[in-house]
């Protein structure tokens, strides 16, 4: 079973309220909520799956998007409702630990965002490198994301948020071969206080994995093949480019 875990609690600021009275999650773009776009580019994974998203209350209760989630990722998905924010993605994936804290594997993606590549080949190439975690980078130096310094074989050295260690930014995505690897990293970095901003992300517990001699491979892809909804000026563009 692969358990793919989707954080739709946080806030954007590139998001003005008043123009956009829904949450960023069902803004459309091409007549479908952005959350279907990420929901139905990840479910052309062929492994059994299961979806679990972590949502605020009050977008539970006044847009009901636990009903619409449960729609679009079928029968066999969880979702969790947080009474109030949490201190950063990390945190919000913990919130599942019952669900994910054992020997299956975890994907952690982004809810803003959609590749244009084979997600099945990535996960192939991650798991015949026989590594413990894995990731999808392209190229940027721009602040806004997190970056892996790699060695000659892809295999990750180290991990910043928010700070260019090299041009191999992640996009938003994080594999883990069993979700007890994420759990126990993430509540080690929040131990030693490993924040951004006040705020605990999902890339620095790559670190925690690393000082424990596991491996993580890096998958790079072409900037084009990477399509995210960060700013509404993104989503201009994607449906220009359609």
């Amino acid at each position: 079973m692969l358990n793919i875990l989707m954080p739709l609690s946080g806030g954007s600021k590139f998001f003005d309220p008043v123009e956009y009275f829904y949450p960023k999650m069902l803004i459309e773009i091409q007549d479908k909520p952005m959350v279907q776009l990420a929901i139905e580019n990840l479910q052309q994974i062929e492994q059994e799956k299961r979806f679990i998203f972590i949502i605020k209350k009050n977008d539970a209760l006044q847009f009901h998007l636990a009903d619409t989630l449960r729609l679009l990722a079928g029968s066999n998905c969880e979702v969790i409702i947080l009474d109030r924010e949490t201190q950063g993605a990390a945190c919000s994936a913990l919130m599942a630990i019952d669900i994910i804290n054992n020997d299956e594997s975890l994907l952690i993606a982004n809810f803003d965002q959609i590749f244009d590549c084979d997600l099945n080949i990535t996960l192939a190439t991650i798991n015949h490198k026989n590594a413990d975690a894995g990731c999808l980078v392209f190229d940027s130096t721009h602040p806004r994301w997190s970056f892996v310094l790699l060695d000659e074989s892809s295999s990750v050295m180290e991990t910043a948020e928010k700070r260019p260690l090299s041009r191999n930014a992640i996009a938003g995505f994080y594999y883990f071969k069993h979700g007890a690897c994420f759990v126990a990293a993430a509540q080690e970095m929040i131990r030693k206080s490993c924040s951004a901003s006040d705020s605990f992300f999902i890339a620095p517990t790559f670190n925690e994995l690393i000082l424990k001699n596991k491996s993580i491979h890096a998958v790079a892809i072409p900037t084009s093949q990477y399509h995210s909804f960060y700013t509404p000026q993104k989503i201009e563009e994607y449906e220009k480019s359609l």
